[in-house]
């Protein structure tokens, strides 16, 4: 079993053991990247809520997290501590307010290279992401429904954060009598901003 329980998540931080969770990709720029987020037991008591931003340069054989240098090239380190509290029902419940974490994705501190391989194996997009290959992805998503619900919304995601578009999702999936094709969803996508870091 990959995912632990609240209780064992609990725990596992009261024995100073550090949890973490992959939350899918970034991007900066041109630059491909993915996030995740650690809660690390401190020395002092404290819990730090810890968001990391690296460069997206692994694959299905390379998966150490920590390895990945910054997606900024201008930062020097790809976490950022998020806030230190006392509490580990309160720094989970702050790490999923502020990276949108889920509460039954929380794994033992290494093993969100795991979700990271899933993500390469079916959820990341193609690089670089041309208006042609999103056009693809979106069709995809209309004609099939994409799969699973990670890799759904590992793309979906992924669009919206490379785009700038953040109705991507209701543009494809509502309203159920849509008449968009993947070519107009796209043209209208390609219109938006990108999200800054």
């Amino acid at each position: 079993m990959r995912y632990l329980s609240e209780s064992f998540a609990v725990s596992a931080l009261r024995r100073s053991a550090p949890i973490e969770q992959f939350l899918g990709p970034a991007f900066h720029g041109e630059r491909r990247g993915i996030r995740w987020v650690a809660i690390e037991p401190r020395r002092n008591g404290l819990y730090a809520v810890v968001f990391y931003l690296g460069r997206d340069v692994g694959g299905e054989h390379f998966g150490d997290l920590l390895e990945f240098p910054p997606l900024d090239p201008e930062a020097d380190d790809a976490g950022e501590v998020l806030a230190q509290v006392d509490d580990t029902v309160e720094a989970l419940a702050l790490a999923e307010r502020a990276t949108d974490a889920v509460r039954g994705r929380w794994v033992n501190f290494g093993v969100a290279a795991e979700d990271y391989f899933d993500y390469v194996r079916a959820g990341r997009l193609p690089d670089p992401l041309t208006r042609e290959a999103a056009t693809g992805v979106v069709r995809t998503l209309l004609t099939t429904g994409g799969g699973d619900e990670r890799t759904v919304s590992w793309w979906l995601d992924g669009l919206a954060r490379r785009t700038g578009c953040l109705h991507i999702s209701d543009m494809i999936y509502w309203p159920a009598g849509r008449t968009s094709t993947a070519e107009e969803i796209i043209d209208h996508a390609w219109a938006c901003t990108p999200i800054a870091l």
